[in-house]
């Protein structure tokens, strides 16, 4: 656990529109809001008394509006020794992706330990698949329009996690993913100690916006579409999110990588590194056959169409290798359509969307696991997964990527690069005794991994959010 930037108070920082008198302005903003909470009886805000104000301050709009807050005098119980309850909040409530499946390991592992955990999520991809939330809010919809400006302010997640708030009581609220519900969420637990995850690119980090749209990974240039996108996130939504991440009471993240873009892009924040955690499983044998499997979600910035070409260059020396790809998403079509001769070749098989027992078990089969992507991973479980089941990775240089593979127990190449991916593959197949030393040093890395220990951080900071 590493502590990069404990200061709270922020300053003036890149294309902040705040300016130098953001301090004086929150005392303000918080007097005035405590004077509203005095005109109300002094109690938590009910949905129907709250008023949602949305201003231009220093040239950005920004929304205001007051924060639910607890009905005791203080901000929340004493955390040591006893059960709590954790309000965790995130933008899709089934495991089709890392976040997702980190948030349901808390749930489950915290609820072990005796504590009251209750989850909420909006109903985007829940369709057909189990869900570990415990309550959905119906995703943004609407005309473009409509869908603009509810991606701006959200009044539906505002109210209903308002009287989620009301009615559970949390002693700390656990944000993740938040960019379904926007700003609306931050604005309303702020009344609360808040601990925020940051898994991937948000809204409001600058330096990794860009990943955020589709053509990002698929051309050097983006889309008409897309430019215009990123100019409504970085101009419109940015700044509507950066008043209330300042007063998130800590923010943490898995990789040192993302912690740096966070500190640029924000400031000085409470900002921690904190390693996800994983569930251990036992080691697999080492197949004799050359197999590479990827598992992920099908979209381009996971660099599956760079492997497939990279299959393509390492055929013709390595005739019988393998490649299996597990996973679902938007790219799974023209991926299986431009790899339909491997898969009449038996060169490549698609798996589709499997559950987390049959992903492991999967990759216990392959001599070594492919992680091609294009964009900056932050802290993906399945390389956790691959280090446990003791298999070398290859993987693209990005991201929180050499945080997890280095040379003792795989290889590093350029994000994008066909050539230098073949050749790694190349490297690694077939060297039985390389890939048994390396599947061990992928082993040893995932002890630093143990889930009670990531549940111990994560009471930990819990603790501290509610003392603060």
């Amino acid at each position: 656990m590493d502590e990069l930037s404990p200061q709270g108070d922020l300053p003036a920082h890149g294309d902040d529109r705040l300016g130098g008198r953001r301090r004086g302005r929150d005392a303000q903003h918080r007097a005035a809001e405590s004077r509203q909470r005095s005109d109300l009886g002094g109690g938590r805000l009910g949905a129907r008394q709250s008023r949602v104000r949305v201003l231009r301050r220093d040239g950005a709009h920004v929304v205001e509006a007051p924060a639910y807050h607890r009905a005791t005098a203080s901000p929340a119980r004493e955390l040591g020794g006893t059960a709590v309850r954790i309000l965790q909040i995130i933008s899709v409530g089934s495991e089709v992706g890392g976040a997702e499946k980190s948030v349901r390991l808390i749930k489950d592992g915290l609820e072990r330990r005796g504590h009251q955990v209750h989850v909420i999520a909006t109903d985007r991809m829940s369709a057909g698949r189990q869900t570990f939330a415990d309550e959905l809010v119906p995703a943004i919809s609407g005309n473009a329009a409509q869908r603009i400006a509810r991606h701006f302010w959200y009044q539906r997640a505002y109210r209903q996690v308002g009287q989620a708030l009301q009615t559970f009581q949390p002693d700390c609220v656990h944000l993740h993913t938040i960019g379904e519900f926007g700003p609306a969420v931050l604005a309303a637990t702020a009344g609360y100690p808040q601990v925020l995850t940051v898994h991937g690119p948000e809204e409001w980090t600058r330096s990794l916006l860009r990943w955020k749209l589709d053509s990002a990974a698929a051309a050097h240039r983006l889309s008409a579409t897309d430019v215009a996108r990123y100019a409504y996130y970085r101009f419109m939504q940015r700044p509507a999110y950066l008043p209330w991440l300042r007063r998130v009471t800590r923010i943490l993240t898995p990789s040192r990588y993302f912690a740096d873009a966070i500190r640029r892009d924000v400031g000085s924040v409470p900002l921690f590194v904190v390693p996800n955690g994983i569930e251990h499983k036992s080691a697999q044998p080492l197949s004799e056959a050359d197999h590479v499997v990827f598992a992920g979600r099908l979209e381009r910035v996971k660099g599956v169409g760079v492997l497939l070409d990279a299959l393509r260059e390492l055929l013709p020396v390595r005739p019988g290798v393998r490649l299996t790809v597990v996973g679902d998403g938007p790219d799974r079509t023209r991926l299986e359509a431009s790899a339909a001769d491997l898969v009449a070749a038996q060169r490549v098989i698609f798996r589709g969307w499997l559950a987390e027992s049959d992903v492991i078990e999967c990759l216990g089969t392959a001599s070594v696991v492919a992680l091609p992507s294009i964009w900056p991973e932050n802290f993906p479980t399945v390389a956790l997964e691959a280090l446990q089941v003791g298999r070398p990775l290859v993987a693209s240089r990005v991201g929180g990527l050499p945080e997890l593979v280095g040379g003792d127990n795989g290889a590093l190449v350029s994000a994008g690069s066909a050539g230098e991916l073949a050749a790694a593959l190349d490297s690694l197949l077939g060297r039985r005794v390389v890939l048994e030393r390396m599947g061990a040093a992928s082993v040893s890395r995932a002890e630093r991994y143990r889930l009670e220990e990531f549940l111990d951080a994560l009471e930990h900071h819990y603790k501290q959010a509610a003392a603060t």
